[in-house]
């Protein structure tokens, strides 16, 4: 081999080791984290400066602007959507094929959702408007953001569905 070829092959392998190491070092920004209050923290970071760092692909909706999430605190589909320049919102969902399911889900996050925060936050219990549902909502008495969890009734013909959505946005 004459050593322009060596030199070629010697810089080509040092680059394709660079962009493997690169995607590595990304990726593990990106990776979600398996303690939840680590989660819960991360997102709520991320609201500050509209989930850009956690936002992937754009979606085309007419009503607002939507991105999938790079980053799912439950799932495999969360979103970020925005409406306006002053509304960003986290969301996710999980369905459950019956009642006590949901309930059991709906309950685990609030839980969670409490341990996770600290003194500064109020957690507040009611009635959805729209359905048979509930929400609850955890608001910071320090900042201009809300965490929520909703446990929503699906109606269909031929079976019981139950919705659980989590939101982190604004309150």
């Amino acid at each position: 081999m004459n050593n322009i070829t060596k030199l070629i092959i010697i810089l080509s392998s040092t680059l394709l080791c660079a962009c493997v190491n690169q995607n590595n070092i990304a990726h593990k920004k990106h990776s979600p984290v398996s303690q939840p209050c680590t989660k819960i923290k991360l997102l709520i970071d991320a609201h500050g400066s509209g989930f850009e760092q956690i936002k992937s692909t754009k979606l085309q909706t007419r009503a607002s602007n939507t991105w999938k999430a790079k980053y799912n605190i439950i799932g495999e589909s969360c979103h970020i959507w925005t409406l306006g320049n002053s509304q960003t919102t986290y969301s996710c969902n999980i369905t459950a094929n019956d009642k006590a399911t949901a309930d059991n889900y709906y309950q685990q996050a609030q839980q969670t959702i409490k341990q996770c925060l600290g003194d500064d936050w109020v957690m507040e219990q009611q009635a959805r408007k729209a359905d048979n549902g509930l929400k609850t909502t955890f608001t910071s008495t320090k900042a201009n953001i809300s965490v929520s969890t909703h446990i929503v009734p699906e109606k269909t013909l031929r079976s019981e569905k139950w919705t659980i959505y989590y939101y982190i946005g604004n309150p």
